[in-house]
């Protein structure tokens, strides 16, 4: 299983550096893709990125790339933990409030503070992950192209 997440992981990163647009419209659309793809869009990610790719022009494939590439089974449980973690600095609250609230299962009455918790860290996890992914794939659009350019000129 992990070598056919890998796999796909690998076939949508070259299909992200073969789409035929401008880097940062790419970058910007894989941005938003990651940010949408981190976020809890509760199953309507992928038609809220479509969404704003259309509204901001952006290229359509390297936003679905985005959320696929950096949302996957691998690291969702990483993303999960991290956000949890963060949204739990910033209220100063530890993450013994969390497990004793599973465990004298009453979780469901601070299910609203655990909530904002986790939305905020994940907010704040996922700005950082779409800024980082905006500058590495455009980055790594430019350089692909530079090489490639310089591969067809023989240099």
């Amino acid at each position: 299983m992990i070598n056919n997440i890998l796999r796909s992981i690998k076939l949508a990163y070259f299909k992200l550096l073969r789409i035929n647009d401008s880097p940062h419209k790419i970058a910007m659309g894989f941005a938003i893709g990651s940010f949408i793809g981190i976020f809890p869009t509760f199953w309507l990610g992928g038609i809220l990125a479509v969404f704003l790719s259309w509204i901001f022009r952006l290229n359509y494939v390297a936003t679905i790339l985005g959320a696929f590439i950096i949302m996957n089974p691998l690291t969702t449980p990483l993303f999960w933990i991290l956000s949890a973690f963060v949204g739990g600095i910033i209220f100063s609250k530890k993450y013994n409030f969390v497990l004793n609230a599973i465990k004298d299962k009453s979780i469901f009455h601070n299910f609203g503070d655990l909530a904002i918790i986790y939305l905020v860290g994940n907010t704040i996890i996922s700005l950082i992950v779409a800024v980082f992914s905006y500058w590495a794939i455009k980055r790594i659009i430019i350089d692909y192209r530079k090489r490639k350019s310089r591969i067809r000129n023989g240099k």
